[in-house]
């Protein structure tokens, strides 16, 4: 017992520290650890914009395409089909063709129109009277070329519409979200 008594007296006594040297490299490497950190920081915040712009993107995108491969499944015929344009009779929840939303499905004569920058969808009776106003259904194309189109032939596989809808983002990078559908009510 005695002699750990001894050993803690002699480190008490003894007043040894750190040298200048010690220290500066301790400082030094200490400097380049939060140097690093800091440049790890600030290039993650310069570039949560680009990465927003991309998820905007492709969450616009999805919901657009989606809404129109949902009209497709649902269609009866396809009247038109262009690249940069579709007109499918098809049946929509709305109490009139470009009317209020409705428990009941109704036909009608649906266009999506895909012009310089955006997509718009119109719809009107089946026969195209009486259309509704032009509603966006995206924005920020970078190309009008969104359409495919492979109609029926007779006893052969359905009509199917292919979607790709190439939007810009903030680098100028397109991002391309593409799907289709057959038409289940019919096709032509």
């Amino acid at each position: 017992m005695a002699r750990v008594g001894d050993t803690a007296g002699a480190l008490r006594r003894s007043e040894r520290g750190l040298t200048l040297i010690e220290l500066l490299v301790a400082a030094l490497i200490g400097m380049a650890v939060l140097g690093g950190a800091v440049t790890v920081f600030v290039g993650a915040v310069r570039s949560e914009p680009r990465v927003s712009s991309k998820v905007t993107a492709v969450q616009q995108g999805r919901v657009a395409v989606e809404r129109i491969t949902r009209e497709v499944r649902q269609g009866l015929d396809v009247p038109t089909a262009t690249a940069a344009q579709l007109s499918l009779v098809t049946y929509v929840k709305q109490a009139t063709c470009g009317g209020a939303a409705a428990g009941e499905s109704k036909a009608c004569l649906v266009t999506y129109t895909c012009t310089a920058g955006e997509c718009t969808r119109t719809a009107a009776e089946p026969d195209g009277s009486s259309p509704g106003a032009a509603v966006q259904v995206v924005s920020g194309l970078a190309s009008t070329n969104v359409f495919s189109y492979v109609p029926s032939e007779p006893e052969s596989d359905p009509t199917y519409v292919g979607v790709e809808l190439a939007l810009t983002t903030r680098e100028g990078g397109p991002v391309v979200i593409a799907d289709g559908a057959t038409l289940r009510n019919g096709g032509s």
